[in-house]
């Protein structure tokens, strides 16, 4: 019986429209979602934060023109109860460590979706995760 709880709305940034058209079907498929909004680089994002008020942010590290750490910081500053993941083909300990230095809640590799990002996503939202 699926949960009562309402779905996460999520906004998602990747300049590549293949990463990116991949992340929202995979999300749409597991269902606990409602993604309001795609972006394609930081500015992108940055405005659709403000209008579209999601409960969770999901951006690539490396779009253009603001890149995901610095978008983590604008965002963690503007909307301080949002939830930030942010994603890159990128790996180590110490880039993880710098993204959450810059406001992100999490950070997952790309090879490691979507299995990491899944418990990314249920570490910051369990009660929406009382289905399994």
């Amino acid at each position: 019986m699926a949960s009562e709880n309402r779905r996460i709305r999520i906004l998602i940034a990747d300049d590549s429209r293949k990463a990116l058209l991949s992340v929202c079907k995979y999300l749409e498929f597991e269902g606990d979602f409602e993604i309001v909004a795609t972006a394609i680089d930081g500015q992108q994002l940055l405005r659709k934060a403000q209008l579209f008020r999601p409960d969770l942010v999901l951006t690539d590290l490396s779009i253009p023109r603001i890149n995901g750490l610095q978008a983590a910081t604008l965002l963690r500053r503007a909307f301080p109860k949002l939830r930030i993941i942010i994603f890159t083909e990128l790996n180590g300990i110490s880039l993880r460590d710098e993204c959450l230095r810059h406001g992100a809640d999490g950070f997952v590799e790309k090879s490691q979706m979507p299995e990491k990002l899944m418990e990314e996503v249920r570490r910051l939202f369990p009660d929406n995760s009382a289905q399994q």
